[in-house]
């Protein structure tokens, strides 16, 4: 059709009289988002072409474009944005995408063919314009893509906005019936990129029948949808059960963080069936009813050790008692000495040698084959065989050995058995040319396995046994567990039932700081180190370590779990008195010739408060600001703002994130002013944060 009219305009021009230049170029254009995108943020795209009103025609054929790096729905049907301003007009062309991986992206042109006049024929009684196609190529497009920031566990790559949903088809059932159990996932998001849904929980008397079934809305786009997702359950006995409730960890672009969409537990009232209960298939254990539940709150009252102040701390550091680092190498020098493997083999040498000087003494035969049979029990544990009843093959090609096993054997269970007369001798012989067990290395006492639980000991003892649990009960309502938070602030039990109380009403940002502070006070205890970890997932926190209460994941995060802040702070007051201790004994015997023997002990205490001071420091480089008795954490998250005044958040240089922590190093009003761990500061609301040591009212 376009060379027809191109063959028509060219015949025009011959019949009649010059051809017009061609009027205005139309242009086009990519409308990107006024900000960084998130990596798998789905966000709209608009291609806008500008074109001249009294010369364009319409748009032929279809757009070209190539959507790559970018996924990206089709586009929606060209419109006109309202009516044309100084003889221009804009024609918009709509669509949704997303970039997978984080950096600048170039977007690819696109390549419209348009109809437009080309010209004018003129004739000798009139004028005539002339059309045509021509090719119209947008300019290229670019685009920032923000990585997201470290993922909790149990992200699975969904970014969007999204709902869920549980449903059952019956609410009560009898034993043997099926019952189908739906979750449903919609909303906007990378869909193309989530691995899935996230796994749910049911107890064990439930029979699981088939895989699970997929569904989609038919009305589904690429970027839109709604996912069910169905699981056929049979009740295997009678009772109330609570189907978990579904939790998928995803990334909300709009907010900047991570989220957890979640979907309530659903209760089952299973009645009992006309064949009554179901057996578990062979084998299975008996199960219980798997509930969502939260852990169970703490009776008694706890009082954590406050860290000293940064004054004390800077200036002191010389506090603990001298007798934590030698009672440390004690107690690890103990279990490697229990601990050593070649320990029974030292001792089942030492009697070997006894048993075969008393046989070659020629004793009575009933002494004579007590005797055998202890030499044949020390002989297997010299030679570590770990059998019952070793054999002469056991001791594979040690053929002296194999043999006066074989001798021992039938002396002692042959008929009328005799022991040849040079059997203690030969036996001597072959013990000496096995030679002794390794002695006991006392190096072996430095190894993290006999260290560590030393200092688990020592921890417990020393500092952390102040953190008692005397006292009645408190209650357990809100109200009052804040007001036993104001009042006693390193009461870690308090804080740890608060959390749990604004868990249960789905308040989770406020409680996994609540959560924190129980676990940063009280780190040794499995209720507070569990419910922080839950509680940080549910709530995206998400911040590196040193800008948030570390999560005692890995090895070295458990290790320095072992003890809190404060407590390492004390330690390291502890270890640098027993530097300067062991130094002090040094100098000594540098003085008084007479006690020399102080040196070599001045030394060793001087290496092993070394050793310690080292392990007290990075633990407290991992808590960062946590150590210090003005460190304060920030639940909700929002602006750090250069002022205390609630100037407009978006104007913030700085918006933190829920779970960042710092110091505070001023006050006004209802403000405080937060000093973060790499030097920014700034001012935060008083309601926004949770002191760590103190009531910080």
């Amino acid at each position: 059709m376009s060379r027809l009219l191109a063959l028509a305009a060219l015949l025009l021009a011959l019949a009649g009289g010059p051809v017009a230049a061609q009027g205005p170029t139309p242009t086009g254009a990519f409308e990107l988002p006024a900000r960084p995108v998130w990596a798998g943020e789905v966000f709209d795209l608009t291609l806008v072409w500008r074109v001249h009103w009294a010369t364009f025609q319409n748009l032929d054929g279809d757009l070209g474009w190539e959507p790559g790096p970018l996924v990206a729905e089709p586009w929606s049907p060209p419109a006109l944005r309202g009516p044309p301003t100084d003889g221009w007009a804009t024609i918009a062309l709509k669509t949704r995408a997303t970039a997978l991986q984080p950096g600048r992206v170039a977007l690819q042109p696109a390549e419209q063919q348009m109809i437009v006049q080309t010209g004018v024929v003129d004739m000798e009684e009139y004028r005539r314009a002339v059309t045509g196609p021509v090719s119209v190529r947008s300019a290229p497009g670019r685009l920032q893509v923000r990585p997201l920031p470290p993922a909790p566990p149990g992200f699975t790559g969904a970014v969007g906005r999204f709902t869920a949903t549980s449903a059952v088809d019956k609410a009560e059932v009898r034993v043997g019936d099926p019952v189908t159990w739906t979750v449903t996932l919609a909303g906007v998001g990378n869909w193309p990129a989530i691995q899935g849904l996230a796994p749910r929980q049911a107890s064990r008397d439930f029979e699981v029948l088939g895989p699970p079934k997929l569904a989609e809305d038919r009305s589904a786009t690429l970027f839109e949808r709604s996912v069910r997702e169905s699981v056929t359950l049979v009740p295997r006995r009678s009772g109330t059960y609570v189907l978990g409730a579904f939790e998928m960890v995803t990334f909300d672009p709009q907010a900047g963080r991570y989220v957890t969409v979640r979907a309530p537990a659903i209760t089952l009232t299973i009645r009992p069936g006309p064949n009554g209960e179901i057996g578990p298939p062979p084998g299975a254990p008996r199960a219980r009813p798997d509930a969502d539940v939260l852990p169970p709150m703490l009776n008694g009252r706890g009082n954590a050790p406050a860290p000293p102040s940064d004054a004390a701390f800077a200036a002191g550091l010389l506090l603990a008692p001298l007798a934590l680092a030698g009672l440390w190498l004690l107690l690890a020098l103990h279990r490697a000495w229990t601990l050593d493997p070649e320990r029974a083999a030292r001792g089942a040498h030492a009697r070997l040698h006894r048993t075969l000087a008393r046989l070659a003494q020629a004793p009575a035969p009933a002494e004579r084959r007590r005797l055998v049979r202890a030499w044949q029990a020390d002989a297997g544990l010299r030679w570590k065989l770990g059998r019952a009843a070793p054999t002469p093959a056991s001791f594979g090609p040690q053929g002296a050995w194999r043999r006066l096993w074989a001798e021992a054997d039938h002396f002692l269970y042959g008929p009328a058995g005799q022991l040849p007369d040079d059997w203690a001798a030969r036996a001597s012989q072959a013990l000496a040319e096995l030679g002794a067990p390794p002695a006991f290395s006392p190096a072996t006492t430095f190894r993290a396995a006999n260290l560590l639980p030393a200092a688990c000991a020592v921890l417990a003892v020393v500092v952390l046994g102040a953190a008692g649990a005397g006292g009645a009960a408190p209650a357990r309502t809100e109200p009052a567990l804040r007001k036993a938070v104001a009042v006693q602030p390193t009461d870690w039990r308090a804080r740890h039932n608060l959390a749990v109380t604004l868990a249960a009403r789905g308040r989770w940002d406020e409680a996994a700081g609540q959560a924190a502070v129980a676990w940063l006070q009280q780190p040794a205890a499995p209720e507070t180190r569990a419910l922080w970890l839950r509680a940080a997932g549910k709530a995206g926190y998400s911040l590196e370590p040193r800008a948030s209460v570390p999560r005692p994941r890995d090895g070295w995060a458990r290790a320095a779990a072992v003890a809190s802040p404060a407590a390492w702070r004390w330690l390291a007051l502890g270890f640098a008195w027993g530097g300067a201790g062991g130094l002090a004994l040094v100098l000594v015997a540098r003085f008084r010739p007479d006690l020399q023997g102080l040196r070599t002990l001045g030394f060793a205490l001087a290496a092993i408060a070394a050793l310690g001071g080292i392990t007290a420091a990075s633990a407290l480089t991992s808590y960062g600001a946590l150590a210090s008795p003005r460190a304060a954490l920030v639940w909700k998250a929002g602006p750090l703002r250069p002022l205390p005044v609630d100037t407009p958040a978006e104007n913030a240089p700085v918006q933190l994130a829920a779970g960042a922590a710092g110091r505070i190093d001023g006050e006004f009003l209802g403000w405080r002013r937060l000093r973060l761990e790499d030097g920014r500061a700034g001012w935060v609301r008083r309601e926004n944060l949770i002191w760590i040591w103190n009531a910080g009212q």
